[in-house]
């Protein structure tokens, strides 16, 4: 997301990212990878379940949500309860985007 990060901004899109890691943790993390939008930590995993995702091996499954101006979610994606799976690239999410 950092690579198409100009192609969200110039559509007014917001970026988050929510960690499960502590603050300390996810501090170290948003230093080391520079992200230009912010990442919080939520090491209860309050938001994960708020938003219906489930976990693996001790640790929340990663999700991806576009979510439009009065918080109606327009598109989600859960990764499936499998070793590998691949999230949905930007392209896909700039589209959806571009339909709201």
């Amino acid at each position: 997301m950092r690579e198409a990060y100009d192609q969200f901004a110039a559509r007014g899109a917001k970026l988050l990212v929510v960690s499960s890691t502590d603050l300390d943790m996810t501090s170290y993390v948003a230093e080391v990878l520079r992200a230009p939008y912010p990442i919080l930590s939520n090491p209860d995993w309050s938001v994960f379940y708020r938003y219906g995702m489930g976990s693996a091996m001790g640790v929340p499954l990663p999700g991806t949500f576009v979510i439009d101006a009065d918080g109606v979610i327009r598109y989600s994606w859960a990764a499936p309860m499998q070793v590998a799976f691949t999230p949905p690239a930007a392209g896909r999410l700039l589209a959806v985007l571009d339909t709201i």
